[in-house]
């Protein structure tokens, strides 16, 4: 029975990770369609050689532009299925640590994630480079390009948050380290964090691969929106934002990590000789590898290069123009 309980709750959340990955991608073409909604599906099916534009510059190819539309929305949409995964898992994990948490004091938790998510949110809505306003030439009217990508926000939101609920969650651990459930604890709640930014990590990176798509397509019909090495800066842009949202949760991991490492590691005595020290570092250091996330310790976990990888992958696609 157990067995049979144990399936049934699993293929049922296959089933609701399928609705969300569905309703992401069906959100998105929404979005990028909502223009001409009735005739998407015939626009997008479209033969390259068929596609009826005469108002193009002369050194722009109609078939290569519409060949190149395809590939933005394809990359768009299969975007959408990763941010409907994303969001999926990260609001399971947040039904799931409501359940367990301790209902003294969860007014005062909800509210500091609000306060906390307000503000970034509006340093988001401040600082993050507004998009232009585009010239879309023959696809106007069939084509919303403004607001696409839009969702793959709610998903890093999502994620975001779960983050620092992790965060109170880890600081509310007891200090009697050497209850093993305390340490299991401890690392169970790691594992979510190093899942979540290593999520919100490949969505902020594969945002840029849909930059790099959207920026083939329009610029040959609106090369007054572009600058050089603005896929560069957005990509910067994602790795600060994803840096500020994990840096709190981080230090917050170390410092609990910290507390219950020297909880389990007995004070070394006075007078002990070279052998007993060097045992004694030993101990210490495994523990701290266990307990802690090092930012360049590639055996546990690295946040180091998840963070940086928007940037990267912008840099690499400004070099590879070149």
């Amino acid at each position: 029975m157990k067995a049979d309980t144990g399936e049934h709750r699993r293929v049922s959340n296959s089933r609701w990770l399928w609705v969300f990955v569905f309703l992401f991608a069906c959100a998105e073409w929404a979005i990028v369609f909502k223009p001409d909604l009735r005739s998407s599906f015939t626009f997008v099916r479209l033969r390259p050689e068929l596609f009826p534009c005469v108002d193009l510059p002369k050194d722009v190819d109609a078939r290569l532009l519409f060949f190149n539309f395809k590939i933005w929305t394809i990359v768009s949409l299969t975007q959408a299925i990763g941010w409907g995964v994303v969001a999926y898992i990260s609001l399971r994990w947040l039904i799931g640590l409501w359940r367990t948490g301790e209902a003294t004091g969860r007014g005062k938790r909800v509210g500091q994630i609000a306060i906390r998510s307000l503000m970034f949110g509006t340093g988001l809505w401040f600082f993050l480079t507004p998009p232009p306003s585009w010239e879309m030439g023959c696809f106007s009217g069939h084509v919303n390009v403004e607001a696409s990508g839009v969702l793959a926000y709610v998903a890093v939101g999502l994620a975001t948050i779960v983050m620092w609920i992790l965060e109170n969650r880890v600081c509310a651990l007891p200090d009697v380290a050497r209850e093993p459930s305390v340490i299991i604890q401890y690392l169970e709640l790691r594992h979510k964090l190093q899942v979540l930014l290593s999520m919100a990590s490949l969505i902020l990176a594969s945002g840029v691969l849909g930059l790099m798509t959207r920026r083939a397509f329009l610029q040959p019909i609106s090369p007054r929106s572009f600058f050089p090495s603005s896929i560069v800066m957005e990509g910067f842009e994602y790795t600060i934002l994803l840096a500020l949202a994990y840096a709190p949760v981080h230090a917050a991991f170390n410092a609990v990590g910290t507390r219950l490492r020297e909880t389990l590691i007995p004070p070394l005595p006075a007078g002990s000789g070279a052998e007993a020290i060097q045992s004694w570092a030993k101990v210490s250091n495994d523990l701290g590898e266990l307990l802690q996330i090092s930012i360049y310790d590639w055996k546990t976990f690295g946040p180091g290069f998840p963070i940086l990888a928007p940037f990267l992958l912008g840099l690499l696609s400004n070099l590879a123009k070149h």
